[in-house]
């Protein structure tokens, strides 16, 4: 359902992840290329494609490092914020639709099982199987 929801506004989950990560650094949204790709788990080659595609898009723009002379830094942009804002809430309120058929305890009893799925996840990596 997210995959469709990003479709929606010509995003695709990896580079959602980007603008949340940019959205949850906080003021002033922005991070280096090197932080994003560790924060998402890829190498800085396809980050650099994820940040090429936002940014030709108008969603994030590329700044100079003040710190670095030869590295940037990854910026949020207006355009980015509103998209990341607006993907969001429109997944938000599908969520909130499929939720609607339960009742408020069902409701409790999902997010409480939910919540125990997502922190052992957190906390473990999955065993890795060999076929």
């Amino acid at each position: 359902m997210l995959e469709e929801t990003l479709a929606e506004f010509g995003l695709n989950v990896g580079e959602w992840h980007v603008l949340s990560a940019l959205w949850n650094s906080g003021e002033p949204y922005r991070s280096s290329p090197g932080n994003l790709s560790k924060r998402a788990e890829l190498t800085t080659g396809a980050m650099t494609n994820r940040i090429d595609r936002l940014e030709s898009e108008g969603y994030v723009r590329r700044l100079p490092d003040p710190d670095d002379r030869r590295g940037v830094i990854v910026e949020l942009t207006p355009a980015g914020h509103d998209v990341w804002k607006r993907s969001v809430g429109a997944q938000a309120a599908k969520e909130q639709f499929v939720a609607s058929a339960l009742d408020a305890k069902e409701r409790e009893q999902l997010n409480t099982l939910l919540r125990r799925m997502v922190l052992r996840t957190e906390s473990t990596h999955a065993p890795t199987t060999v076929a």
